[in-house]
């Protein structure tokens, strides 16, 4: 079970995942080895899955955004399809959906040329019926975490 101290210990490591455990405990108001406890804690129980860098993509000539939507014969439960999608270098992150399609991809291309390589591998996976590609014109809000709301964690 979490409390306000947990929280504000995850709103600060999602606004810097780098802040020293010092800092941390400045923060939110506990000794050091009070902080870094909790923080285990919240490490051990699985609510902090890991840490990571964000990369601004257009600065390493990765210029597209995309979001594709990926129909496939899949039986309704099976994500087979979704794994090997999962294993494309340009796939960010892939989404097993509801609806009329199978999987929602976001991937990251250089440009109209590398997006076109994307959907040919695509394509050729077993399995994998249509595609449809929608350009990401701006990235408005791209989080890697919601705010620890108040009682909702």
């Amino acid at each position: 079970m979490m409390d306000e101290t947990d929280r504000k210990i995850l709103d600060c490591l999602r606004n810097n995942g780098r802040i020293s455990n010092k800092e941390l405990a400045r923060r939110i108001h506990l000794v050091p080895s009070a902080a870094l406890k909790r923080l285990r804690r919240l490490e051990e129980s699985g609510i902090i899955r890991g840490y990571s860098c964000r990369i601004d993509h257009s600065k390493i000539g990765l210029n597209m955004n995309v979001l594709i939507s990926v129909i496939t014969a899949e039986k309704v439960g099976n994500i087979e399809i979704g794994s090997k999608l999962a294993e494309l270098p340009d796939v960010l992150d892939v989404f097993d959906v509801a609806g009329n399609t199978s999987y929602i991809i976001r991937a990251v291309v250089k440009d109209t040329s590398g997006l076109n390589d994307l959907i040919i591998r695509l394509g050729n996976i077993p399995g994998v019926v249509r595609t449809q590609t929608t350009l990401i014109m701006n990235m408005i809000k791209n989080e890697l975490s919601l705010n620890s709301g108040p009682d909702e964690l």
